[in-house]
Formats: structure tokens, sequence, C-alpha cells
């Protein structure tokens, strides 16, 4: 008897755990069954999101130009909407908004918040510069940017009839006490900033001449009307070849490939660096997946033939950066630029 009841409680036992581990099995199936459920969920609206596309751009894309007709931003603003049309079905407009170092153009562009189908073609100096120098309405929070696209350093220059043949000629007026008259594309931009720090820095006599934009500054020097420049290569690189210009200089850390024996302003003493760099920026107010999907079309034309070939010809180097990177490089530059107004005295602040 003891014999039978310890057989039964052996089955019994054998039983419980058969049932205890089939539980188990059906609610593993069960969790299995539904982390597939959610997982094939997950990648069926993953799915949708990719296959869904952006409907940009809607209508034509304009590009503001916050400089005159001609210049470098022109000019590149102009390959650059080339290259888009290229690749969307709707045309693309550069319109110049000259005036005030850049400042009307950005101004009016992040009041009126625009979107997506304005791009704002814009330089260091409009917001590195410009606010340390009077009130704008405007800052770099009113935008978001696309992309970094040239980079060009900045070089002195003087008629090719000047007596001034090296940096070293112009450094010797400071002991005949002569007046230079220096021209630019603008108050308180780079080109501006660059010949009143060195003018400054090496005790010359000097008088400011503000100009609406870089090419009719280039003009008054071929005219005699100023006896220095400060400008980008490209602009004036056909004047240097035919020997109706001379570059002195060069505001860069470093000697610039295209001018191996132009000498920086640091060689000689003066630690200057104003290079320019330039880069697009839509209004703040612009969707994610909008901005992604125009990144996506300026990077195709950014990468094209036609607009490689133009960097070169335009004798323009490329300014890999992002977006955030374009932010970031900005905020850098104004606290470094800021010191460098402020030590100059000319700050508004």
């Amino acid at each position: 008897m003891k014999k039978n009841n310890f057989i039964g409680f052996i089955v019994m036992l054998s039983l419980l755990f058969i049932l205890a581990a089939c539980g188990s099995d059906s609610n593993d199936n069960a969790s299995g069954s539904n982390d597939s459920d959610e997982n094939d969920a997950g990648s069926e609206e993953d799915s949708e999101q990719e296959s869904e596309e952006v409907d940009y751009p809607t209508k034509p894309i304009e590009i503001v130009v916050p400089w005159a007709a001609g210049g470098s931003s022109d000019q590149t603003a102009r390959a650059l909407a080339e290259a888009i049309s290229a690749n969307i079905d709707q045309d693309v407009t550069v319109t110049n908004r000259e005036g005030a170092g850049g400042t009307i153009a950005t101004a009016e562009v992040a009041q009126t918040q625009p979107d997506a189908h304005t791009i704002l073609l814009d330089a260091v100096g409009v917001f590195t510069t410009q606010p340390h120098l009077k009130d704008v309405q405007y800052s770099i929070d009113d935008f978001q940017a696309i992309t970094g696209l040239t980079y060009e350093p900045i070089v002195l220059a003087v008629n090719g009839d000047s007596e001034w043949d090296t940096l070293d000629d112009l450094i010797a007026e400071k002991d005949e006490g002569t007046q230079i008259s220096y021209g630019h594309s603008g108050a308180g931009g780079l080109p501006d900033l660059a010949q009143a720090g060195f003018f400054d820095q090496a005790g010359i006599e000097a008088e400011s001449i503000a100009y609406e934009g870089q090419n009719p500054a280039v003009s008054a020097l071929l005219g005699g009307h100023v006896d220095t420049i400060a400008a980008h290569p490209g602009s004036i690189m056909q004047h240097v070849e035919s020997g109706d210009i001379k570059i002195l200089g060069i505001f860069s850390p470093e000697r610039f490939d295209e001018l191996p024996d132009v000498p920086t302003f640091e060689e000689k003493g003066y630690p200057i660096d104003m290079s320019v760099w330039k880069f697009l920026l839509v209004s703040q107010e612009t969707p994610d997946d909008v901005k992604n999907k125009l990144t996506e079309i300026v990077e195709e034309a950014m990468g094209s033939d036609q607009y490689q070939q133009f960097l070169e010809d335009a004798n323009l180097t490329p300014m890999d950066l992002d977006g955030d990177e374009v932010v970031e490089r900005l905020q850098e530059n104004n606290e470094q630029h800021g010191e460098i107004i402020e030590n100059m005295g000319l700050s508004a602040e």
C-alpha cells in the first residue's frame, strides 16, 4: 500500500512538471509572437516612411544674395542655381539685394520667415562682425544652416601702375606720412576690417571708402579712385593676369595655393586672419524633412561636374561643413571677430 502511494505520488509530480513546461512554452510562444508582430509592424512603418516622398520643391526656388551682381557670391549662387535646376522640375533664380554689408537682405529674410523655397546665401561677416558694429535685426537663431559653400582668402591689391610692388613697399609708407584711401565691399565687412586692422597696426594713415559690392570696389581701384582694395582672388584674377592689378599680401595664416608667391601679413608681423567663407541658410520654420530633402538636392548639385568646374575656374575652395558645423563655426568666429573689433575701438556694444 505504501509502495502504491509512493508510485502515485511520483506520477502526480511528473504530471505537474509536464503541465508547467507546456504553460511556459505557451507563454514563450505568445511572447515571441507578440515581439514578432511588433517588429513586423515597426518594419512596415519604417518602410512606409522611407518610401514616402517629401513634396519639395513645389514651386520655383529663389536664392537671395545680399551683395551686388558680379561678385564671387553672386557668381557662386548662379553656378549653384544652374546645377540645382538641372536636377529638379522647378526653376531656380538668383535675386541680389545688396546694402549695408549684407545685413539688409539677411534681416529681410529673417523677418519674413519664408519657406524653404527661399534660400539665403550668406557670408561669415554678416553674423560675426556686423552684430558688433551695429544693431542688426537678425541672428543665426532665425535660420537653419544647410551646408558650407566656399572658402576664400582676402588679398590686398593695388593698381597695376602703383609705385608699390611689394608689401614691404606699402609698409614703408608709415615713415612718409602718406594718407592712403582703401576701398571695400561694405562698411564693417571683412575686407574693410582686414585693411583697417593692417593700416592701424602698421601706423599708416588711411581713409575707408565703402562701395555697394566687391565689383564696384574693383572698378574703383582700376579707375584710380582708391589706392588699395581687399578682395577675393577669384574676383580680380583676370585683372592680375592682364597686369592691371597687383596683389601684395594675403589676410590668412597660410599662403594660398593659387598664389604661392604672395606673402601673408602674418609673415610680415601682422597676424590678421580675415578669410571669408560662405554658406546656405533657410528659415528656422523649415520642417526637418524638407530641410533634409533640400540638403540632398544641394549636395547633389555641388557634386556635379559643372559646379566643380566653376569652383576651379573661379579659384574657389569648397568649404566642407554640414549645417550643424556651420552654426558652430559661426559661433566661434563671432567671438574671435568681436575681440578684433573691440581692440580696434569699433565696437558698438
